[in-house]
């Protein structure tokens, strides 16, 4: 049997470019302090920059993109949720970094993404076209669109998947501790303090721990944690996402048609007991019907303007919400993704948003992993929230584990892996294969009509259907 050779990990920096990256890095930064004025001090902030970008240059680029997640709300500190040059945010300087690490990389040459990939990019070009003709500010696409850059750079490139999932774990734990600790009534986090966004980090933080990707002794105590967490944050579309995750995962097989049904159908009859919930648990009543207004307004408001909408971020008409005392004019975006999609940059851009989230389903449905409940968490939360917006922790998580489950995950280290026969059967064909580092012969005779498998996630054994048949625990 000809051994069967793992492909080569193209994932080492290519000679000399690291070091033109740093310089350009630099440059750039310095460009940017001197544009933005030439006093002295713009100059100690530049060069911190420089030393911070060339530091971080030497750091895995998994661990330089947890940092993006963990300090986007700048850890509570007042100085590090300020613009450090320009517009730019701390996040955006480590985002900005993750991409010229990711650069450096050679590509994995995996599975062709880029029907997604030019999804993604239709949508945010036509959003932008759409956002200049109404003369509205482009920066919140800006970031969008950096966010875009990170998940089309992750889908093509090699991801320490593990190392994301365990600095996300425990920045959600320490926010979940440290909420309760600081004995607040309802969830909102220490540095976050917003339930919405605190309960969706909890949420992502459990999906690897349902999928066992991430492993550790006690891991389904830290998921009761966090499902315990969940409901501390009083916040129905978070616990809508929840159960919908849950029935998900519970699910032994999955497919698009299956998935498409499963949202639709928990959809009607999550829209049908919210009010029942909200009375039941004494929620706040005024936010369900802001969300419902918001939703009818929004629609009405693109039908004026289908094809261009009114700009991101930006509502032509609103009326007046007048509830128990309540009589305020204000401007309220649409709750939901596809309604506000469609009122800001018109019909084009929610049909070229749908393609796209469309092909990410579909490709993410055949490897039953986190990131596929993380998006299928989104998409639930996408009735009742507007789920993409700048500066948003969910939206930046969305596209970082959408990106990873479409890229190729890192490989265990210890070289190539040769699958050698053990014996034959009558029609020729091998009934048993041991699994043989390289340079190296297996020390013991493996176990006949046995097949190791190396999988994603870790080792399969799949015993012989005479005995009976095994679910692994890298399975679902």
């Amino acid at each position: 049997m000809r051994p069967l050779r793992r492909p080569k990990r193209d994932t080492v920096p290519l000679p000399g470019q690291s070091a033109t990256l740093m310089v350009a890095a630099a440059v750039s930064v310095l460009v940017i302090a001197v544009l933005l004025g030439t006093r002295g001090s713009a100059w100690p902030l530049a060069s911190a920059l420089v030393i911070l970008m060339m530091l971080g240059m030497l750091l895995p680029s998994a661990l330089v993109l947890v940092g993006a997640v963990v300090l986007g709300h700048g850890l509570g500190i007042a100085a590090l949720q300020a613009p450090l040059v320009g517009p730019l945010l701390i996040t955006d300087v480590l985002l900005l970094l993750h991409l010229l690490l990711g650069l450096t990389l050679r590509r994995t040459g995996g599975e062709c993404n880029w029907r997604v990939g030019a999804c993604l990019v239709l949508f945010l070009t036509w959003s932008f076209l759409c956002t200049l003709l109404a003369g509205t500010s482009v920066s919140p696409l800006l970031r969008i669109a950096v966010y875009g850059a990170v998940f089309l750079l992750l889908s093509s490139r090699e991801t320490d998947r593990r190392l994301v999932y365990v600095g996300v774990l425990c920045y959600a734990l320490v926010n979940l501790v440290g909420g309760v600790l600081g004995g607040q009534a309802r969830l909102v986090g220490v540095d976050i303090h917003d339930p919405f966004q605190t309960g969706v980090l909890l949420l992502v933080a459990l999906c690897p721990l349902l999928t066992s990707e991430l492993r550790f002794w006690g891991r389904w105590v830290v998921g009761a944690m966090l499902l315990g967490g969940i409901l501390l944050t009083q916040t129905r579309s978070v616990w809508f996402a929840t159960i919908v995750v849950l029935v998900v995962w519970a699910q032994r097989k999955i497919s698009m048609p299956r998935l498409v049904v499963i949202i639709a159908g928990l959809t009607l009859v999550g829209l049908r007991t919210v009010d029942l919930v909200t009375e039941w648990l004494g929620l706040n009543g005024f936010s369900a019907v802001l969300r419902h207004r918001s939703i009818v307004n929004g629609f009405r408001a693109g039908l004026e303007n289908p094809f261009l909408g009114s700009g991101w971020s930006r509502v032509s008409t609103m009326e007046h919400f007048q509830m128990s005392g309540w009589d305020v004019a204000r401007q309220v975006m649409p709750y939901n993704l596809f309604i506000n999609v469609f009122t800001s940059v018109g019909l084009p851009a929610l049909l070229a948003l749908m393609l796209f989230l469309g092909g990410l389903l579909r490709r993410l449905v055949r490897r039953r992993d986190a990131p596929l409940l993380v998006t299928v968490a989104v998409l639930a939360m996408s009735f009742t929230e507007m789920t993409l917006y700048a500066g948003s922790m969910q939206t930046l998580l969305f596209f970082v584990y959408a990106g990873m489950g479409l890229g190729r995950p890192a490989e265990p280290k210890g070289g190539t892996v040769r699958l050698q026969p053990e014996t034959a059967g009558a029609d020729g064909y091998a009934v048993g294969v041991a699994a043989v580092p390289a340079g190296g012969v297996s020390e013991s005779p493996p176990r006949p009509r046995q097949v190791t498998m190396s999988a994603r996630r870790g080792r399969v054994t799949v015993p012989d259907p005479a005995v009976g048949q095994e679910r692994g625990e890298a399975a679902w």
